[in-house]
């Protein structure tokens, strides 16, 4: 892996972890001092953050992209359509290891007690389930939204475990259309978990804004 595509990861491990603030500016200089590199592979970095709609470019370098409530939504829309098109062609393209992984992570999900491990295991489902699909342009397009979705909306975990077992159900039901090759069924099913996923996250962020200190 070359530099810029080494900076290019690191940055953008930090921008969806939330390491830097809202308004912090990225500027080429002192990253490439932090990396002990050449400006031009941290310009190249940043400018594949700018395309991937995670970044806007400055006079001075780039700022953190914020996405509006509307705008939100739309990338909810769209990667719905992009999952439950992955869950359509996993069910007719899975391997017999994409049935054991998923099957795997299903029974992770539900024997797990930390609610961050439960939220952990439900990412790597969905990230097991695109790669099954196998179809590359559908999981860099997903990779590139949730990326979007999580600098803008942060996934605040739940302490308690009452949306975890609808959550855990609708996998299993995705899984067993998956398992007996219907791929409308996946699809159907999968459009549905996400609408309940989504309905949950927009609740959160409400409930956020309702806060006087926004947290």
């Amino acid at each position: 892996m070359n530099a810029r595509d080494t900076i290019y990861d690191t940055l953008r491990d930090r921008l969806v972890s939330g390491y830097y603030a809202d308004d912090a500016p990225l500027i080429p200089l002192p990253l490439s001092e932090e990396f002990a590199v050449s400006r031009t592979p941290v310009r190249e970095a940043l400018g594949l953050l700018e395309r991937d709609g995670l970044l806007t470019a400055t006079q001075r370098g780039f700022t953190i992209r914020k996405r509006s409530d509307e705008e939100i939504l739309e990338i909810f829309e769209v990667r719905a359509i992009l999952d439950s098109s992955s869950a359509f062609a996993a069910a007719t393209r899975r391997s017999p290891i994409d049935i054991a992984r998923l099957t795997e992570l299903v029974a992770r999900g539900r024997s797990e007690t930390d609610p961050a491990g439960v939220r952990q295991s439900f990412n790597l489902f969905h990230d097991a389930l695109r790669h099954a699909a196998h179809n590359e342009t559908i999981l860099t397009l997903v990779r590139m939204l949730d990326a979007q979705v999580k600098i803008s909306a942060p996934w605040k975990t739940q302490m308690g475990d009452h949306t975890f077992s609808q959550s855990n159900d609708e996998h299993e039901q995705v899984l067993e259309a998956i398992r007996d090759g219907d791929g409308e069924l996946a699809r159907t099913r999968m459009l549905a978990h996400l609408a309940h996923d989504r309905d949950t996250r927009i609740l959160q962020l409400v409930a956020q804004m309702a806060r006087p200190d926004g947290v």
